[in-house]
């Protein structure tokens, strides 16, 4: 296993699914009943029980991240008290897959924060300079990946920039590897083989896919110029999240991804937004106005033009929507031109 993660809960039907879910992606997941007496030695914990996770956030310890899938959305549980706690939060129902990315990349990043503790604190500022490069670097080979995938796209089968494609996509697999980003750098092999054996059919996919991964690594905001507008993203799939962000900065609009509701709520506290596009699927009608109301202690997100989006939308979560003056919910989109009417429609 690379990775290991306690889960603290009831040993249930539930808990057993999610722990042979994280184990098919080689992260050992140990079941553990409390957490009060000493820091678990782990580099993630999940939560099953918002009581649980209460205690863990009142400890006055240093612990590892955290992640709560609480009984019951949203937990009662304010979210500034989460975040103080470097708690994440999701519904229980997140798809597995990108709950098992979402906590090897989280890993990793902590893992490298762990590394640089012993050293001097001039050696760790140095590291850390080195750091902030290789995330700025990343975020220059999205951006040229991106560009090239798309002059890919425009000319297949033309295999005119697959060298060049291959030639980033090495580097980036390199130099993840050589910082502890296994996760990321085995996703760059991947494609690099697809690459290498011609397979075209998977290189736009497995493209996309690893641009999603890598700008789950890139800071909020890193290294993008001043725009008009700012719009909040929850879409915990993340998919064409990196086509996305590129194409709504050729429109003026900074995207900010919340890959959680804690995210969600540090990003409303932090900048000054326009709007925002939220997913509400796996999350039930009921809980809607509760969550909407912990976020609006945030005290602009009230306030914000919001889109909501939700596959199956039925009649109750339609009214739902307009008593909480939102649009939609309307289908996920599945192209960034899609999502670029439901952000044009806010503003």
């Amino acid at each position: 296993m690379s990775a290991k993660v306690f889960i603290v809960g009831k040993e249930n039907a539930f808990g057993v699914h999610l722990k042979k879910l994280l184990e098919a992606y080689a992260i050992e997941a140990v079941f553990v009943q409390k957490t009060q007496t000493a820091v678990p030695p782990a580099e993630w914990v999940v939560f099953l029980e918002s009581t649980q996770a209460e205690e863990w956030a009142n400890l006055p310890l240093r612990l590892p991240p955290a992640l709560l899938l609480p009984e019951v959305f949203p937990p009662p549980l304010p979210l500034q008290q989460l975040a103080k706690a470097n708690m994440r939060l999701m519904p229980r129902e997140t798809d597995g897959l990108v709950l098992a990315t979402l906590l090897l990349l989280d890993m990793e990043l902590h893992r490298f924060s762990k590394s640089i503790v012993e050293l001097s604190e001039e050696n760790q500022q140095a590291m850390l300079s080195i750091f902030e490069e290789f995330r700025h670097a990343l975020g220059e080979a999205a951006l040229q990946l991106h560009a090239l995938l798309m002059q890919h796209a425009a000319k297949l089968p033309s295999k005119e920039t697959l060298p060049e494609i291959r030639a980033v996509v090495h580097r980036l697999a390199g130099s993840a590897g050589s910082y502890g980003f296994m996760a990321l750098s085995k996703a760059a092999k991947t494609l690099e083989e697809a690459i290498e054996n011609d397979k075209l059919p998977e290189i736009q996919t497995l493209a996309n896919e690893f641009l999603d991964m890598l700008s789950l690594l890139l800071p909020p905001m890193a290294h993008v110029p001043p725009l008009s507008k700012t719009l909040l993203i929850y879409n915990p799939g993340q998919a064409m999240r990196s086509q996305c962000t590129h194409g709504l900065r050729s429109l003026g609009i900074n995207a900010l991804w919340g890959m959680d509701w804690v995210e969600c709520w540090k990003a409303a506290q932090t900048y000054p937004l326009s709007g925002a596009v939220l997913n509400m699927d796996n999350l039930p009608v009921a809980s809607w106005p509760q969550l909407f109301e912990a976020l609006g202690s945030a005290p602009a997100f009230a306030a914000l033009p919001k889109h909501l989006l939700k596959q199956h939308a039925n009649d109750e979560e339609r009214a739902c929507a307009a008593r909480l003056n939102c649009l939609g919910p309307s289908k996920p989109p599945a192209t960034f031109e899609e999502l670029s009417e439901r952000v044009q429609a806010l503003f």
